[in-house]
């Protein structure tokens, strides 16, 4: 029996369609929020600390630290090694940079001896590397990590619309290092303006925050709604893990069962280490839908109770025209009768 030939265009499109889904796998590994070090087949984590590198230096300042590598598989994995920096998420979790994207501190400030490692089986391996604070580095808070990444495990492949596709999953680990640069620490905050949506009966507010300082904020905030019919109803917008300096985080509140229609005043406090700040939002909606179809009904049964009125009284003017002229046996004239000419050019005469 002859196996079937693939079709041409979809063995030029597996290759590339397979380094497609890589690539996407590798992108949502790096958008992922940097959570446990330690899945129970590898991590990594400092060697003496229980959780974070936390560092102080100051600008020109260099320091060595050493990460444990775990492998607790039964046989030898190789592994990428590299320091990227961190950011927030929008709503406010840290997560690790990607290994391509540009890094602009910790990420380029991290010097290691080897790009991978290989960590023998159920063995925890050290990997030793240095940090060095560029002169004139600004003072600060600084986030990175030092990331192990794992070979990737291809996928099955499936078809779709004829089609062959493969997804390949990168799973990559990381330790964060938390840096503070000697000098001032600047605390403060801004946010942007207070924005609301209905979905059914919850409304949703979303409030914008960044961190205009130089220090980590750790921001909370919480949701006052007044006016008619709601007033004085309450939430806690959702609490960020972390704000980084320069960070926007969007702060959400959901207040649920909200009334069908509310016109009124949101206020939202938010507090941090860099103090106190208000924000405030108009809230007005109703059902416009079905307002809209019963105004037009009303004002419909109003021009139709109008026509009706002014029938009747119409026909009651009649009526009372009728009564009178028949009570005084005097009836409305008849219109005169047009005259007729004689023949011979005469107006006719009347008879004696």
């Amino acid at each position: 029996m002859t196996a079937k030939p693939s079709h041409p265009l979809r063995r030029r499109l597996r290759p590339a369609l397979a380094a497609l889904a890589l690539a996407l796998a590798g992108l949502a590994a790096a958008g992922a929020p940097a959570l446990a070090v330690d899945n129970g087949t590898l991590g990594i984590r400092p060697s003496n600390e229980s959780d974070f590198f936390h560092l102080d230096l100051a600008p020109g300042a260099a320091t060595d630290a050493t990460a444990i590598v775990s492998n607790h598989t039964g046989a030898p994995v190789t592994l990428l090694t590299y320091p990227v920096d961190g950011q927030n998420t929008a709503q406010g979790t840290f997560a690790f940079a990607g290994q391509d994207d540009p890094a602009k501190g910790i990420g380029s400030w991290v010097h290691l001896d080897a790009g991978q490692v290989t960590v023998p089986a159920n063995t925890d391996l050290p990997v030793h590397f240095r940090l060095t604070v560029p002169q004139g580095t600004p003072p600060g808070d600084y986030a990175g990590g030092l990331i192990i990444q794992a070979p990737p495990v291809q996928g099955k492949t499936t078809t779709v619309h004829d089609t062959a596709v493969r997804i390949d999953t990168v799973q990559r680990q990381g330790v964060r290092i938390y840096l503070k640069v000697d000098g001032t620490p600047v605390k403060s905050q801004s946010h942007g303006t207070l924005a609301w949506t209905q979905h059914g009966s919850d409304l949703d507010f979303t409030l914008p925050v960044t961190n205009t300082g130089n220090t980590i904020l750790h921001p909370t905030a919480d949701l006052d709604l007044t006016g008619w019919p709601e007033n004085g109803a309450q939430a806690k917008f959702d609490t960020p893990e972390a704000v980084l300096p320069g960070a926007t985080v969007d702060l959400h509140a959901t207040l649920h069962n909200a009334p069908p229609a509310q016109t009124g005043t949101a206020e939202a406090k938010i507090a941090s280490e860099a103090g106190t700040q208000d924000a405030a939002a108009s809230v007005l909606y109703a059902p416009w839908l079905a307002l809209g179809i019963a105004l037009l009904a009303l004002a419909a049964a109003a021009y139709a109770a109008f026509r009706l009125a002014r029938f009747v009284r119409r026909a009651r003017a009649a009526l009372a025209q009728a009564a009178a002229a028949q009570s005084t046996g005097t009836w409305p004239a008849a219109p005169p009768a047009q005259g007729r000419t004689a023949q011979d050019g005469t107006a006719p005469t009347g008879r004696r």
